[in-house]
């Protein structure tokens, strides 16, 4: 299959889905923007020229540059920005296709748009086109000067940069360029708010489906980015408070070093990134984030929305070495205080604790395990996810749908990962973990896959249902699921929990006591 578009010629390369040996083509390392190196190092992307003569797009490009705390290494190249895209090769319907932009997680410092992880089998069975995005991370991506030739949230710029040349160009694989769904999974799904509330990215899409993060969340969004741009700077060898010199500086430090360099958090700092969106200067041209983001939510642009968490999100902080800090009540309220980057009084930390670790609520470890759990989740997801899911209701132009991601199954891969050596606490702690869902949309290719009539097959088929429904007609609900997905609004809250052949509506709020207890914490730090 051969497309043209501005830029040139592609060819794209064959392949069938898994389930049903349905042929599609992914068109893989798109150009969309210029590689962003040396003058372009930190600045927005630029316009890619093109090319002549045919682009064999079969193969992917390199990922951003990036650390691999696995392997202790440093990967990719600033050479990234580059898209992929894959398209059903016998289009059911015979008219334009609804459009899926995925932008992947990582926290704003790992990860890619490869497909090698986000193969797109199920949704392509579903007769959806899929793209998946590369975006700079970490300093590469978010380094902040406040100036013009380093404005910061150049990452979101590349995201923001991808979903124009989809809206510009997708009409040439067959797509509807009036029917384009951004989703994204926790940094990726904090990136789709920001997108429901940037003027820049007013227009460019009509729905959004927010997995397991908000732009809220504290790893999601920093004050701080001045500071942090100094520290690197200092720690790299410049010395200069001038913020050109610096730019001049660091624009001259490989990659490589530099993101060595940003990996200079404190190990006990749980999800604390230094390098994530920042609020950009007066002085920048066209600023994607020019306010808070709690500011530019109160003006969020009215699109249908599916936003969600997994139930046991905390779970990513269940390592040995972290659960060993909870072992104490003398360290079990550092860490709580490390938690808040130590803003809360001494009162308010106490608080917390009583909430979480009274000695009368805790029967057994397993319920300890949990608790910890559940203090991480809430911290770290599912607040600022509650916050904006109330944002959008009250926005009141488009029904907004909510979800509670509970099941527990072989394909839960990151909570498999965690509790790979403590397989009895993997069985003991019931749930969903952070991240555990995505493989349930995408096939990761050096996983698993689902087992035939498995329920872990038939949730695959059925979130992507789901999914593919609401990209093709702003609501998820079909004749043949089981069930029916009511939108919630203002005065009737409920959301979808969803757990297999359990899946069901629940009235009213998600996890409502540890809701209320924080809502009205807030209230009297305020």
């Amino acid at each position: 299959m051969e497309v043209v578009i501005e830029q040139g010629a592609l060819k794209g390369l064959q392949k069938k889905t898994l389930l049903s040996n349905k042929p599609y083509v992914s068109f893989l390392g798109i150009p969309y923007a210029q590689p962003p190196v040396n003058d372009l190092r930190f600045k927005a992307p630029v316009k890619h020229p093109g090319w002549s003569g045919v682009l064999n797009a079969v193969s992917e490009r390199d990922k951003c540059t990036q650390y691999v705390f696995m392997t202790n290494h440093i990967v990719g190249s600033e050479d990234c920005l580059y898209l992929n895209i894959s398209v059903p090769q016998q289009n059911e319907l015979n008219g334009k296709l609804a459009v899926m932009i995925f932008i992947h997680g990582g926290a704003f410092n790992y990860g890619s748009g490869s497909m090698n992880e986000y193969s797109p089998d199920y949704f392509i069975d579903e007769n959806v086109i899929v793209v998946t995005i590369n975006y700079r991370l970490n300093a590469l991506g978010f380094l902040n000067l406040d100036i013009d030739e380093c404005p910061g949230n150049v990452g979101l710029k590349d995201q923001l940069f991808a979903i124009k040349w989809v809206k510009a160009n997708i009409a040439a694989f067959g797509g509807d360029v009036n029917n384009i769904t951004i989703f994204g999974e926790s940094a990726g799904s904090a990136s789709v708010h920001y997108h429901t509330i940037s003027p820049q990215s007013r227009g460019l899409f009509q729905k959004a489906i927010m997995q397991s993060g908000s732009a809220f969340n504290p790893w999601a969004f920093t004050e701080n980015h001045k500071a942090s741009a100094y520290k690197l700077a200092k720690n790299l060898g410049c010395l200069s408070n001038d913020p050109k010199e610096i730019l001049k500086y660091l624009k001259n430090v490989s990659a490589i070093d530099l993101v060595k360099e940003t990996e200079f958090k404190d190990e006990t700092d749980f999800m604390d990134y230094k390098f994530v969106p920042s609020i950009e200067s007066d002085v920048i041209s066209n600023p994607f984030l020019p306010a808070h983001p709690k500011t530019l939510a109160t003006s969020t642009f009215p699109v249908p929305v599916i936003i969600g968490v997994n139930n046991m999100e905390g779970i990513v902080a269940l390592t040995e070495d972290r659960i060993s800090l909870f072992s104490d009540d003398h360290h079990i309220t550092d860490e709580i205080s490390k938690l808040f980057r130590n803003r809360y009084s001494t009162e308010t930390i106490s608080k917390i604790k009583d909430f979480y670790f009274n000695k009368s609520n805790i029967s057994s470890e397993t319920m300890k395990l949990e608790n910890i759990c559940n203090l991480h989740s809430d911290v770290f997801f599912f607040n600022g996810v509650y916050e904006t899911f109330d944002c959008f209701l009250k926005q009141n132009g488009s029904p907004v749908y909510e979800y509670e991601f509970k099941f527990d199954g072989e394909l839960n891969g990151a909570k498999n990962m965690i509790f790979a050596t403590r397989p009895i606490l993997r069985h003991a702690i019931k749930g969903a973990c952070h991240a555990d869902d995505v493989n349930y949309f995408f096939r990761d290719l050096s996983g698993v896959d689902p087992k035939p009539n498995s329920p872990e097959l038939e949730m695959c088929k059925m979130m992507c249902k789901m999914w593919t429904n609401f990209a093709k007609t702003s609501n998820p609900n079909s004749p043949d699921l089981s069930f029916k997905w009511i939108n919630a609004t203002a005065c009737d809250l409920k959301y979808l929990s969803i757990d297999g052949d359990r899946t069901c509506m629940i009235q009213g709020m998600m996890n409502n006591k540890r809701f209320r207890f924080w809502k009205e914490l807030s209230e009297s730090i305020v």
